[in-house]
């Protein structure tokens, strides 16, 4: 989700997203709370963050459980800044899929949010 929509914001921002340990599709519900934003995500295999081992990144921008603290990156991951967006996993522990589009959404206006103020603040500035 956190990268279909810093792409909503500027089709040219050059944006890679991988994960450490990713699954092997994007959940139907989240592209079905992005719609509900706007924002097409097409179905795709999420790839693995070591396919991008030679590219030193401007921001690192990682989302997932708990915190910065307790998140692992890889030192094979070059960047000069980073961001990390924390959230409770909510394919865990759901009792049915409205609760899982509930809290999907949830997610997806707080990675809004935050992007959003990442994207002017902070990408806008840095170019103006």
């Amino acid at each position: 989700m956190a990268e279909a929509i810093l792409r909503s914001f500027d089709k040219e921002l050059e944006i890679y997203s991988a994960g450490i340990d990713p699954v092997d599709h994007v959940s139907p519900v989240a592209i079905e709370v992005l719609s509900g934003i706007g924002i097409k995500l097409e179905p795709s295999v999420p790839q693995h963050y070591s396919e991008f081992e030679n590219i030193e990144f401007d921001y690192l921008i990682t989302v997932g459980d708990g915190t910065i603290e307790n998140l692992r990156i890889p030192a094979s991951i070059k960047y000069r800044r980073k961001m990390h967006l924390g959230f409770q996993n909510p394919y865990k522990h759901f009792k049915d899929r409205n609760e899982l589009k509930l809290k999907c959404e949830e997610i997806r206006d707080e990675i809004y949010t935050e992007l959003e103020y990442f994207y002017h603040r902070i990408i806008k500035r840095k170019e103006g």
